[in-house]
């Protein structure tokens, strides 16, 4: 509908329409000289307007040099309006070409439209190929210009990434950490603790994105990577609401986990990046302290879970399988320093303070924080006797899990 989509050399009358139009001045100035030529009237000029189109305007001192041929058009104060055969013909193909031209486009594209549709299927078959090769070779030219290593895909759920590293993150930060991971279908749950910035969400980000990658067939940010085969990559991250629809930030979150815990296989990897945040800190504790059991004994899936609450890393104690990571840090007199390394072990405490510190709190707030702290931690200190799930305790949370998905079910999301 817009013209222009045939190109020249296409179509002969769609040529000689275009070039009409496109040379109109140089025709009007070419009929100027021709006609100055044959009356010898030097002052004649052609001209344009919208009411009265084309026309020869000749000043009235030479009109006794106008020849019978010119037909008079109109008659002004000091110049005479005439028109003549070739004119008019110039005028009528010079007004009618723009409507020519859009049916003619219109007609030609119909034509080539039918005639390409015969090889529908040639054409279906091309774009694959194309898109084939487009795919491939990006995810070539990423993998070379970034360092990225070839995955291996281990059968038995093992998983073992040396340097690992985020491929977004990394391009946007100086002297990215890499960290290492190792799982297994035994030692299968991670719990992460570490203040805030100091890598927590960059790491379980950085695996899921891994698994993806390798999956899709891109070779994938790492020194070496054995990965595992996932059916589905489940995350629950970020806080946001839909009040539109009636729902908080926590039920947002609740419903998120609660997709996890009905829809994850053992051949699944969950990323859980804080889970029970949006209510009161013992509801909260108690609602992730649950799902962590759930997953582990009644879904049994490699589990990443990035968290503020230290109580969980008691879980370590009960079930040889959960493991807990820390992100190292250093505490100097100016503050603390995160150096990003994902090491064995448990943070000692959140440092939200001091991350409340790098953000411009004022000084005065920073010290009344750390008073009432060191009040609620006295008050509320989590007892370590939290008591073992007895074997009927077990059989119920396994019991629970039902339905899971036929391989032939699987989906990547």
């Amino acid at each position: 509908g817009e013209g222009n989509v045939i190109r020249m050399g296409f179509n002969e009358e769609l040529d000689v329409l275009r070039d009409l139009l496109d040379n109109s001045v140089e025709r009007m100035k070419a009929i100027e000289a021709s006609e100055r030529k044959a009356t010898g009237i030097s002052s004649l000029k052609v001209k344009f307007n919208k009411v009265f189109g084309y026309f020869l305007e000749v000043p009235k001192s030479q009109t006794n040099k106008v020849p019978e041929s010119y037909t008079r058009k109109q008659t002004l104060v000091n110049s005479e309006r005439y028109i003549t055969q070739e004119l008019k013909s110039f005028e009528d193909k010079i007004l009618s070409a723009n409507e020519k031209i859009e049916t003619l486009e219109k007609t030609l594209f119909s034509s080539v439209c039918l005639q390409l549709a015969s090889s529908l299927e040639r054409f279906k078959s091309v774009a694959l190929v194309l898109s084939e090769i487009d795919a491939s070779q990006s995810l070539a030219s990423v993998a070379r210009r970034n360092n990225y290593s070839r995955p291996r895909f281990s059968e038995h759920g093992k998983v073992k990434v040396s340097s690992s590293r985020h491929p977004i993150v990394e391009k946007f930060v100086a002297d990215f950490t890499p960290n290492d991971i190792s799982m297994s279908r035994t030692e299968n749950f991670f719990i992460v603790t570490g203040p805030n910035m100091s890598g927590k969400s960059t790491f379980i980000r950085q695996i899921a994105l891994l698994s993806i990658m390798a999956q899709i067939g891109s070779f994938v940010p790492a020194d070496d990577a054995m990965l595992s085969i996932y059916d589905r990559v489940f995350t629950r991250i970020g806080a946001r609401d839909e009040l539109a629809s009636g729902k908080s930030t926590f039920l947002v979150e609740m419903m998120e986990t609660a997709t996890i815990l009905s829809k994850a296989t053992e051949d699944s990897l969950v990323i859980l990046d804080e889970v029970g945040r949006g209510t009161s800190t013992f509801d909260g504790i108690s609602i992730a302290w649950a799902v962590s059991e759930f997953i582990y004994e009644a879904v049994g899936c490699h589990t990443i879970f990035a968290t503020h609450f230290t109580e969980l890393t008691e879980l370590s104690n009960m079930y040889t399988g959960i493991k807990n990571k820390t992100v190292r840090i250093v505490e100097t007199e100016e503050g603390i320093v995160f150096l990003h390394k994902v090491v064995d072990g448990v943070a000692n405490r959140s440092h939200g303070i001091e991350v409340a510190k790098l953000a411009g709190i004022p000084e005065a707030v920073l010290s009344r924080a750390k008073e009432i702290l060191k009040v609620i931690s006295k008050q509320s200190a989590l007892d370590k006797a939290v008591r073992v799930l007895t074997a009927e305790d077990l059989k119920e949370i396994r019991q629970s899990k039902k339905g899971k998905m036929n391989r032939n079910q699987i989906t990547l999301f």
